[in-house]
């Protein structure tokens, strides 16, 4: 089920078409040019709900405000903004959610139903809860912002994609100069305030109803955070074409999540067993509980998993696979584009990998277009810390050199990170036995 109306757009994205080399870092700066090839695509469609609004229809009710606990400490304040037609069929798995995560971080939970929004709406709200603010959870299909620029590697191409860190940066300057409904400038430090993350199964074409998936994605993150899935803290896996097999950032990095407990797997490293299915058997496997995934991407596949063996991975496979993976850092171009028209057989893949019924994946952190986090130590490290999804990308973000001669380069190939699923999901804060004595399961009223 969607709402009619949405702030812009129909999109119209370019393709990349060059050659592949990995990128190289020359004191503290990357050069990000060739680092992705042909298999690399922007969508060239976004779905047609999202269409030029008339404006001043939005309204908001604010329906919850937990105050923070005296045990508040790694979060002070979340806002949850959730699409008010959704709220009316899942009232009681969101305001449960809402509790869930006061009952695990202490903090204060405020909760607002909306309707009829554009994007500069959702970002006067945030922004008027913006003091003691860590992070917001769009929950349904909250309006999307775009951003647009020339591309910084192809002259004459332009890049479109949907823009989460708008949302995320709460004093830069986002301007649209030629009046086309796509944000076209920025000013500021490029240092996001809060994190985002997206929970809604709006768009996942033929393969699941909203509702229904809405519901069952809500009814594992429940259990997750009530202690229900066990989680080892020992192992993540690192998943690397042969296009960064040599990049040892790729390999290394996601050490820094379990203080050196990782397994890392190349073609040229495991020339026997590398392809799509020994990744399937391995996102199977509850040893991985963070799996990061390099691979060449169109939103709907990834192509190929192996360039040796050209075995594409398609989006329907990875929804009806039975993925143990709790959470997932994907380098593969566009696979967090929700705003695209799907097809009968297969959505988005962020969307595959955590919204199927088969799957206890809860978070996906990605690229909405060509790009995507690079390099990875900072954000594992703040996972390693405690940090949640959501801020252990916002603490990247602000660790990152953003220093460059070309600032459309780093528009172009880092604007697009946003996370699907739960922004709150860690892999260190109590979700086993401690929480168990501290959350009361709510019964669902008849």
């Amino acid at each position: 089920m969607k709402k009619s109306i949405r702030i812009v757009l129909f999109l119209s994205i370019y393709i990349v078409k060059t050659a592949l080399l990995f990128s190289q870092e020359n004191n503290g700066q990357i050069n990000l040019s060739g680092l992705f090839n042909e298999y690399d695509h922007n969508p060239t469609t976004v779905s047609n709900r999202y269409t030029q609004l008339p404006q001043g229809l939005f309204s908001h009710t604010q329906i919850m405000n937990i105050p923070a606990s005296n045990q508040a400490n790694l979060l002070r304040k979340v806002l949850i903004v959730v699409d008010s037609t959704l709220y009316s069929d899942l009232d009681f798995e969101i305001n449960r959610y809402a509790y869930d995560i006061h009952y695990v971080y202490g903090c204060n939970v405020i909760m607002e139903q909306v309707d009829s929004e554009t994007c500069l709406d959702i970002k006067s709200l945030i922004v008027s809860y913006q003091n003691n603010l860590d992070g917001c959870v769009l929950i349904g299909d909250i309006a999307p912002s775009f951003y647009k620029t020339a591309d910084a590697i192809h002259d004459n191409e332009i890049a479109i994609w949907p823009c989460d860190l708008y949302y995320m940066d709460l004093t830069g300057v986002w301007s649209d100069q030629n009046n086309d409904n796509f944000f076209d400038h920025y000013s500021g430090d490029m240092k996001p305030e809060i994190f985002i993350g997206r929970i809604s199964t709006a768009n996942m074409g033929n393969l699941i109803g909203e509702i229904e998936g809405m519901r069952l994605y809500l009814n594992k993150n429940h259990k997750y955070w009530i202690g229900h899935r066990k989680v080892n803290k020992k192992y993540a896996l690192a998943y690397t074409d042969k296009s960064w097999q040599n990049n040892s950032y790729f390999s290394n990095h996601i050490s820094n999540l379990y203080g050196g407990y990782k397994e890392s797997f190349t073609p040229d490293g495991n020339p026997s067993i590398y392809g799509k299915p020994d990744y399937l058997e391995r996102l199977s496997n509850y040893r991985y509980e963070f799996v990061q995934l390099a691979a060449h991407s169109f939103f709907y596949s990834h192509v190929p998993i192996n360039e040796y063996t050209h075995d594409t991975l398609w989006g329907g496979e990875l929804y009806s696979h039975n993925i143990k993976t709790l959470g997932l850092n994907l380098f593969c171009c566009s696979a967090c584009c929700w705003t695209i028209d799907t097809m009968p057989s297969h959505a988005f893949l962020a969307g595959d990998y955590i919204y199927s019924p088969n799957s206890e994946g809860l978070s996906v952190v990605g690229s909405t277009k060509v790009g995507g986090m690079y390099p990875f130590a900072k954000f594992y490290s703040s996972l390693h810390n405690g940090e949640t999804m959501g801020q252990s990308l916002v603490d990247w973000w602000r660790n990152k050199n953003t220093n460059v001669n070309n600032v459309d380069s780093l528009l172009c190939w880092n604007f697009g990170l946003t996370i699907i699923g739960d922004p709150l999901v860690n892999f260190f804060h109590c979700t086993n036995g401690t929480c168990k004595g501290q959350i009361t399961l709510i019964e669902r009223r008849l």
